[in-house]
């Protein structure tokens, strides 16, 4: 399931505005991070090469609709999905 991610921390969640997205990546790989609204819209989008350590990365979402959203984590292994509820 981790893929060579761990310690995935999104917070805090649910949340009013920002989120923190904090991880490691164990090894150098390609990762591909989204954020989807509920129609699959992109509203945020981080790509990363050859990327290993720690990843920090506060995203503001205040200028969105309260609703839920989703956090895609895309690695040459396979995908991790979160859920973020802006309120």
């Amino acid at each position: 399931e981790s893929i060579n991610i761990i310690n995935l921390n999104i917070y805090p969640n649910p949340s009013d505005n920002e989120f923190n997205i904090v991880f490691n990546s164990l090894i150098g790989q390609n990762l591909k991070l989204r954020i989807f609204n509920s129609v699959g819209d992109i509203i945020f989008i981080d790509n990363l090469e050859n990327y290993s350590g720690e990843y920090k990365k506060t995203i503001d979402l205040s200028k969105y609709t309260k609703a839920i959203y989703f956090i895609e984590i895309e690695t040459d292994d396979g995908v991790i999905n979160k859920k973020l509820i802006l309120q």
